[in-house]
């Protein structure tokens, strides 16, 4: 019993800063990325804006109908994905990161929109 009880104890440290191994690298994603979606055949620039606060990814995302703020922003090391309330009610945009390319889309009521962009700083 005493054995089990220090085995436990000395494995407690380890457990409790994995959680930093195995968390994503959100500087890989944070910051100003420039983005162009595909609307009916039509390119259509967008600033996406991603930050951190306290380990917490939040952001906006700007284009020609105004500023929307992100929602439940989440980064794997693989996929950044977010909502947005928009006038147009809510939107899901999913990218895959790739050398410093966001590769993806807006599920939005027109169907799902190509989104692709390079982060500027």
């Amino acid at each position: 019993m005493v054995i089990k009880n220090t085995v436990k104890l000395a494995l407690l440290p380890l457990l409790l800063i994995s959680g930093g191994i195995f968390a994503a690298d959100n500087s890989a994603v944070v910051g100003q990325w420039s983005l162009e979606l595909s609307v009916q055949g039509q390119t259509v620039p967008v600033s996406l804006t991603i930050s951190e606060d306290g380990g917490r990814l939040g952001g906006t995302w700007a284009g020609p109908a105004g500023s929307n703020t992100l929602s439940g922003v989440n980064f794997d090391g693989s996929t950044l994905s977010f909502s947005m309330q928009t006038q147009q009610g809510s939107m899901s945009v999913s990218f895959e990161l790739k050398d410093n390319t966001l590769d993806g889309g807006l599920a939005s009521p027109m169907g799902n929109l190509p989104v692709v962009g390079k982060k500027s700083s």
